[in-house]
């Protein structure tokens, strides 16, 4: 688990009886939030718990969704004036939805749309799409191998295979610097790790966009970083088996502790915490206004797989 903050890492013991059974199959945003804080992972995906959406949330799946769609479009048609006119119609049915109906009014819904606004005007300051080549079958691809005995299950943004063959994947937040930064492209390595695992001739560099700033971090592919995270993937297999095992997950206190949605009820932030887990604890939870996913969705190779919290975006 990360230690960059110079706080050490606690073990606390929770109670499983209302939690699942950890997924069988790792993804990129569950590997980066175990990694952060292994009590947060547990939190969030094993019981289930979810925050309501954000505007940065919603914004980045309306953008994604729009990209999506243009790069659906022929190439001679996918101008900012058509991307516009599809992210106004993808953020109206967004918002209607009743988990987004809170960010459908006041400063929420201005918040949304100037945040949507700025990735996808970013987007087009970084590429000219009517020129990118591309295949539908490469949009928002489902990417799933085993690698090292480990089952991984990542869903990509975006490959392109000329002039070179590259994985990207949109960010509509800032860029950030440092570890956060090397985090991000670790993700998306993972998908080059899968793919190149496999028959297929092989993903060249992995790319990041991030939308507002303008700017593109690239990253070439070869044999040492795929190994890293091919290791970075068994270790937190193992880690997360174990954790599961003692029924005792680490939690990494650090300054985000402020922003945690678990603080409340975190034995590491409030001496007076009950055992995560315990019925005290879920209910003090329900009361905070976040929602519980109580059906886990059993997945083909066991386990649950839930939909990820975004953890700083």
């Amino acid at each position: 688990m990360n230690n960059q903050n110079g706080y050490q890492p606690i073990s606390v013991e929770v109670d499983m009886t209302q939690a699942s059974s950890p997924s069988q199959r790792l993804s990129p945003t569950q590997i980066s939030a175990f990694r952060k804080c292994g009590l947060r992972y547990w939190f969030s995906y094993l019981l289930g718990w979810r925050e309501p959406p954000t505007p940065a949330l919603a914004a980045g799946t309306i953008v994604h969704d729009t990209l999506e769609a243009l790069f659906g479009l022929p190439a001679t048609d996918r101008d900012f004036a058509n991307a516009w006119t599809i992210m106004g119609t993808i953020g109206k049915e967004l918002l209607l939805k009743p988990e987004y109906e809170h960010l459908g009014r006041g400063a929420n819904r201005d918040d949304v749309r100037k945040r949507a606004d700025a990735a996808l005007t970013g987007y087009f300051n970084l590429e000219k799409p009517n020129e990118i080549e591309i295949s539908h079958a490469d949009l928002e691809t489902d990417v799933d191998a085993t690698l090292s005995g480990v089952f991984f299950h990542g869903r990509l943004d975006r490959r392109t295979r000329k002039p070179i063959d590259r994985v990207t994947d949109y960010k509509t937040g800032k860029k950030p610097s440092g570890a956060p930064l090397d985090d991000y492209v670790q993700q998306v390595m993972f998908y080059a790790a899968a793919i190149n695992n496999g028959n297929d001739p092989g993903v060249e560099e992995v790319e990041l966009l991030f939308l507002p700033d303008k700017q593109a971090v690239r990253r070439p592919v070869y044999p040492a970083a795929i190994s890293r995270v091919t290791d970075v993937l068994m270790q937190t297999r193992s880690d997360i088996d174990n954790a599961n095992q003692s029924s005792k997950w680490l939690a990494q206190p650090s300054r985000l502790c402020n922003y945690c949605p678990f603080k409340p009820v975190c034995p590491t932030q409030q001496k007076t915490a009950p055992i995560p887990g315990s019925s005290a604890s879920q209910n003090m939870l329900s009361q905070t206004g976040l929602q519980r996913k109580s059906a886990p969705v059993a997945n083909e190779n066991g386990g649950a797989e839930f939909l990820p919290m975004e953890l700083n975006d």
